[in-house]
């Protein structure tokens, strides 16, 4: 992702900004903005100082806007939006956090990503539309670098701009604008700007509400059957990511060899895209489990994360000759535990993270399959007791595992592209002329030759 690609997800709002987010799809798709709630109820003073509430009625029509590039030129696009309380206007009671649900947009809109405020919080920008920027088109939004995020407040977080001379009149226009970082694949955001809170406030200090009450506005009673959570599509359905299995990327000289293998592997993702099983189902079930770093709760709602999980579900079905369940899952999860780590070099897991994460459950000779952001340049597989040749000193005080059980010395660790790389790339020649049903059977046999 990159800045300009961010900068389709800020909308001017009113006399202010919001944020585009795409939640997981239902029967009636919709977009949400999600913004600061003082931009349609507010309490003003009068020319003698008293406090005067002003709200904005229903039925009320809305000007937002939206920028996007055309042919490297910017245009603005008008998003139809009129405020109903309940139908398409959804504050939050006590923080100044609103949701506003318009028209389902596009596809393009669903590769942002809600997480809580990190403790290491580089990279984070504050985007929207300031006042004092108004002129053509294309140059009234800005963003401005985060240096740290400080203390909380009540409903709220104060932040630091890395420009410290910006005053209040030079953010005006950004309330509602998001809080967002640009990872390689996704935006992750953390919270939405609020007011300046204080008039002599200058230095860059800002306050936003963090995505936690966003997530409350959809959890409260009257709103449940109205909202989505704020997850992106891909969270609540696999189909979202069956072009993205099983690419299986060789030289152009190979394609034609190893496309009939990726077509026979995306048909049998269909057995789990069509099953009981959803990436929201596993992530309720096993929570943080998922993960061999349970502090990288931040990329339970990236692709990368359920891709993996779709080719691993599709293998298991491979070779269980079946159609797992949510239910049957939790049976293979205490003897295959398949773990995700948001890295790109695999060897952050020797043997640190390893040996902190969450194995109970697990009996002796158990697999663990590991899955990284990026596919390590040699896939590896350790058998238990290699990484005690590695690793010859290691704490042992952080193992959770069913007593007595040492991970490093009772179960083998494998990466997924391991697996896809001997029993399937390598072999592609040896599938190209099979049928699906011959090429399944084949790919069962190297997958129990591989681990039995």
């Amino acid at each position: 992702m990159t800045l300009d690609e961010l900068k389709h997800y800020t909308v001017r709002v009113n006399n202010g900004s919001g944020c585009l987010f795409q939640p997981i799809l239902d029967e009636n798709n919709y977009t949400y903005i999600l913004t600061a709630k003082h931009l349609f109820e507010d309490v003003k003073q009068d020319i003698n100082g008293n406090n005067i509430p002003h709200v904005i009625q229903d039925g009320t029509n809305i000007s937002i806007v939206r920028q996007v590039n055309v042919d490297g030129q910017w245009q603005k696009i008008s998003i139809p939006f009129t405020l109903v309380r309940g139908k398409t206007y959804f504050p939050h009671k006590d923080a100044d956090a609103a949701i506003l649900k318009i028209n389902y947009l596009s596809p393009q809109f669903d590769r942002i990503v809600s997480i809580d405020v990190p403790k290491i919080n580089n990279g984070f920008y504050l985007n929207g539309f300031p006042n004092q920027f108004g002129g053509q088109v294309g140059e009234e939004y800005t963003t401005y670098s985060i240096r740290e995020i400080e203390a909380s407040g009540n409903y709220s977080q104060n932040a630091q701009l890395t420009n410290q001379v910006l005053n209040k009149e030079q953010i005006e226009g950004m309330s509602g604008g998001g809080i967002t970082s640009v990872q390689e694949d996704h935006i992750s955001i953390i919270g939405i700007q609020s007011r300046v809170k204080h008039p002599n406030w200058a230095n860059g200090k800002i306050c936003f509400v963090p995505m936690k009450y966003f997530a409350e506005i959809i959890n409260y009673e009257e709103y449940t059957a109205l909202l989505t959570k704020l997850y992106p599509p891909h969270v609540g359905k696999f189909d979202f990511l069956k072009d993205d299995a099983f690419t299986l990327k060789v030289d152009a000289w190979d394609e034609n060899i190893i496309s009939s293998t990726r077509i026979h592997l995306r048909n049998k993702a269909l057995s789990v895209i069509q099953s009981d099983v959803t990436p929201i189902g596993i992530k309720e079930l096993f929570k943080k489990r998922l993960l061999i770093d349970e502090t990288e709760d931040h990329c339970l709602d990236t692709k990368n994360i359920w891709i993996a999980w779709l080719e691993f579900l599709t293998i298991m079905n491979i070779v269980k000759e079946d159609s797992l369940s949510i239910q049957q899952l939790s049976e293979v999860f205490d003897n295959i535990r398949f773990k995700y780590l948001d890295t790109n070099d695999w060897t952050d897991l020797i043997p640190n993270k390893l040996s902190k994460s969450d194995y109970l459950g697990l009996q002796t000779d158990s697999t663990i399959i590991v899955s990284t952001r990026m596919p390590p340049e040699r896939p590896f597989i350790i058998p238990k007791g290699k990484i005690v040749d590695i690793a010859r000193v290691y704490d042992k005080s952080g193992f959770r595992t069913n007593k007595g059980i040492d991970p490093f010395t009772s179960f083998n660790f494998v990466h997924l592209d391991y697996f896809k790389k001997k029993c399937i790339i390598d072999k592609m020649a040896t599938y190209q002329n099979l049928s699906e049903q011959e090429f399944l059977t084949l790919l069962k046999k190297e997958y129990n030759e591989l681990f039995n």
